[in-house]
């Protein structure tokens, strides 16, 4: 697996994305846009310098000054604009790319009809992914490398050092693989016919993560790190205002190493997924096994609450008295209540991830009344399992009420009332899932 260019999916679409006159046209066009991109750099320099000549003109004094000092850093802060900008404009363009690209993959071949051809060879359900989630893209990791040379020479210039740029790009990749997995597994759960709404779909997951870098200054600071913009941008020096680093169990993690925990972790899951269905029929797709929807839901749960973080400036609690002045404290019912909110979705998704054909129930009904089977089987009920979700994802609530039992203090009366909460929401997700499945 890890030498993956000799991996025949991922040396097909090489083949097919890089001949030779299309291979020398990009390096053209990349130099050619690099240039342009330098171009705009030193314009916007200039137009500042022009900006701050007017205000020294009219003003003198101190402007004079400002002017002098901003002449005496223009080459350098060209040279740092420059490389910021270039490093955005491959994050965008591999990431974006491997999103479009990977989404379009399973769903593109069923609508061609090639799709059972490429399923019957001898290559592993694991070299298929790995094939899939490197060539689809393999034109815009081409362009990131043709640009690699001038973006490490023009950050070196401009006083970055080796170390950060080698974390930028790592940062890049690992993002763009994440998306590419995500990319995969949405379109291997959609048939040809569907692979418009897989489209919007990508779309939409790639604004969720380009949107999460607004969440480092929430309650869930951790959530942010889904977007690479918070760890470039750390990287990059361009974001005094931002967190030093996103929050994990109330500790202080960088936001580069935030965000690649988050794409391993999660990308882990969906690496499971695909490999368990992408070689399966899709009337045989079943996301998760039972055991693996529990294990998920309660992972789910478990890093929304190592990711919680109760900022004294984002606390609110109204005082109870009206005459009083409203205290700005953050409140342990607002803590279960979104934990509840959180698990309430969880459940739901794990209800319809656990759901099994008519046939399959019916013929788990015949072995139980035999005794051949029990209540915690992969063909039965979907109920046993999210009873099992639930007590997980309410350990998980305590534990967290256990943590933040100093900023967020609460009685003992809250842990029974989570409870009950907790026992309504599984019956009423239990209640949908049993009505969407047909059982009895």
């Amino acid at each position: 697996m890890l030498r993956f260019w000799q991996n025949p999916e991922f040396v097909r679409h090489r083949r097919s994305e890089l001949r030779q006159t299309r291979a020398l046209a990009v390096i053209f066009l990349v130099m050619v846009v690099c240039l342009l991109v330098g171009l705009a750099c030193w314009i916007s320099r200039e137009h500042s310098l022009d900006d701050m000549r007017s205000l020294a003109a009219q003003f003198d004094g101190r402007w004079n000054e400002r002017l002098a000092e901003m002449e005496r850093r223009n080459i350098a802060e060209f040279w740092q604009l420059f490389y910021f900008v270039l490093t955005l404009i491959q994050t965008g363009i591999l990431t974006f790319w491997s999103l479009l690209s990977c989404a379009q993959s399973i769903s593109g071949e069923r609508e061609r009809k090639t799709w059972d051809f490429q399923r019957i060879t001898r290559l592993t359900a694991a070299e298929m992914m790995v094939g899939k989630v490197l060539g689809e893209p393999v034109l815009a990791y081409f362009i990131v490398l043709c640009c690699l040379p001038i973006t490490v020479v023009t950050g070196l210039v401009a006083g970055v050092s080796f170390a950060h740029i080698l974390s930028a790009y790592i940062l890049m990749i690992a993002t763009a693989l994440f998306v590419g997995l995500a990319g995969i597994w949405l379109s291997g759960l959609l048939e040809s016919r569907s692979r418009g709404i897989g489209i919007i779909g990508a779309l939409g997951l790639y604004a969720f993560i380009a949107g999460a870098y607004g969440l480092r200054d929430s309650n869930f600071p951790g959530l942010g790190a889904f977007s690479p913009l918070n760890g470039l941008l750390a990287l990059l020096g361009h974001d005094f205002d931002a967190p030093s680093g996103a929050r994990l169990f109330g500790l202080q993690v960088p936001w580069p190493l935030m965000s690649l925990l988050l794409y391993s972790t999660f990308g882990a899951w969906l690496v499971i997924m695909i490999v368990d269905n992408i070689k399966r029929d899709y009337d045989q797709v079943r996301p998760l096994s039972r055991w693996q929807a529990v294990a998920s839901a309660t992972f789910l749960n478990l890093m929304v609450c190592l990711m919680f973080y109760p900022r004294p400036e984002m606390m609110f609690e109204f005082a109870q008295s009206p005459s009083q002045a409203p205290e700005r404290t953050f409140s342990a019912h607002n803590f279960v209540t979104i934990m509840i909110l959180v698990n309430a979705v969880v459940l739901f998704v794990v209800g319809l991830a656990t759901l099994a054909p008519h046939e399959q129930l019916k013929a788990w009904w015949r072995r139980r009344l035999n005794g051949h089977t029990t209540l915690l089987s992969e063909d039965g009920l979907p109920w046993p399992w999210l009873i099992l979700s639930a007590v997980a994802a309410y350990a998980v609530l305590a534990f967290g009420l256990f943590r933040w039992r100093r900023e967020i203090p609460f009685d003992s009366h809250l842990v029974v009332t989570a409870a009950v909460q907790s026992l309504v929401v599984c019956t009423f997700v239990t209640r949908d899932v049993l009505l969407s499945s047909g059982a009895d």
